[in-house]
């Protein structure tokens, strides 16, 4: 009982201790180019906690962290972005795994510096289904998110999509 109470203990100090480092999303301001400059340090820390954290864990945090990447990526003039039909399909109209999937897009695009759309969506897509393969993150996989990953396992992922 004293191990459960411990490991219970050193789950919730881990995971208050990692939101911690993440920014006042709330109080960054995406008013001005400037901004969404200056804010491109705090959507990577929020992409990076998104595509580290399991999808049914820290879901207000998730939420507000996946809220201010969208917001960025609508804004910035600085990146393009484009939620392509034949990749958001497979997603099955599941909020949390387009999170996922957006916060993997705008990573791809800050640590790249690729303004390259098609780039962008597939490795987007490629980030997505790491995570989704990843048991640890709690993933449910339909048909439609198999489908997408046996392609990819393929090496047929591009072609699959019609990108």
């Amino acid at each position: 009982m004293k191990k459960l109470l411990l490991i219970c203990l050193l789950i919730t100090v881990t995971s208050n201790l990692f939101a911690q480092n993440l920014p006042a999303f709330d109080e960054i301001k995406l008013d001005k180019d400037a901004d969404y400059q200056k804010a491109d340090s705090a959507v990577l820390q929020a992409a990076n906690f998104i595509l580290s954290t399991p999808i049914d864990q820290n879901t207000a945090l998730r939420q507000k962290a996946a809220h201010f990447v969208i917001k960025w990526m609508q804004g910035t003039p600085y990146h393009t972005f484009s939620l392509e039909q034949n990749a958001i399909q497979y997603l099955s109209d599941n909020v949390d795994l387009m999170f996922v999937y957006m916060s993997a897009m705008a990573k791809d695009a800050l640590q790249n510096q690729s303004d390259d759309l098609r780039a962008v969506t597939i490795n987007g897509v490629k980030i997505l289904l790491v995570y989704v393969n990843n048991p640890a993150n709690n993933v449910k996989k339909d048909k439609n998110l198999k489908k997408l990953s046996e392609e990819n396992d393929k090496g047929n992922l591009e072609n699959f999509l019609n990108l």
